[in-house]
């Protein structure tokens, strides 16, 4: 009975020790949500008048994001959060639940890199859909109806190149992702260059044909002018 009472004394000691702490710590995480709330309410007026959501309509992310205002309420949510992050980490730390703030505390350590990747592939996106439109919408000679099909592939490329590039910010087995990148690179370029090869062979047996002709030198040139020159019955 004795060594009861005692474990019980003792528990109550130490919550009598703690309860500072525990009153900072909800105090910290109410005045933490106070200050997100009233910096998420600035930040969604402050991006939709910046023009973010006419940004995001462009990338073609949320078409209707310039009525609906989502790319400002993203954002928004964006602070949000991160500023609630912070606010944990301090009443974890005042708690002293070590494991837990360190554990936050490298969470938000990673947000630079999310929103480095998000930047890295927003311009992609845009950058992608600029050259689409420009060949689809310009003056090009040429077969018309395959400009679709060249203006998507270009696109694809530049958002490929885009995402292996986020992809690196993130640090997501940076090793992996560079040798998916060289792989990726090389394939395009072997099937362009085979594209070319036999898309193209007699126009470039032509171009070659002239050019050895026209480099000929009079008179001297006889068998090959003379193989340029068939006449077709």
């Amino acid at each position: 009975m004795d060594r009861s009472v005692y474990w019980l004394r003792a528990a109550w000691h130490d919550f009598l020790a703690f309860l500072p702490d525990l009153l900072l710590g909800i105090v910290i995480l109410v005045f933490g949500y106070v200050v997100a709330r009233v910096l998420a309410a600035i930040t969604r007026p402050l991006l939709h008048r910046i023009g973010f959501d006419r940004l995001i309509a462009r990338l073609g992310i949320e078409e209707r994001a310039q009525a609906t205002r989502q790319g400002a309420r993203w954002g928004a949510s964006f602070v949000f959060w991160v500023t609630m992050l912070v606010a944990v980490m301090y009443a974890t730390d005042a708690w002293r639940l070590d494991v837990v703030a360190s554990g936050v505390a490298a969470i938000l350590g990673y947000v630079p890199h999310l929103i480095g990747a998000a930047v890295i592939f927003g311009a992609a996106l845009f950058f992608g859909n600029f050259v689409r439109d420009r060949i689809v919408e310009g003056e090009v000679t040429g077969d018309v109806s395959q400009r679709p099909l060249v203006a998507g592939a270009i696109r694809a490329g530049i958002l490929a190149l885009g995402a292996f590039m986020a992809l690196r910010e993130l640090q997501i087995a940076p090793q992996i992702v560079t040798l998916a990148f060289s792989l990726t690179l090389g394939a395009i370029a072997l099937a362009a260059a085979l594209a070319f090869g036999l898309g193209s062979r007699d126009v470039a047996g032509r171009v070659t044909r002239r050019w050895v002709d026209k480099r000929m030198p009079a008179g001297g040139g006889g068998e090959t002018t003379t193989g340029s020159q068939i006449v077709e019955p």
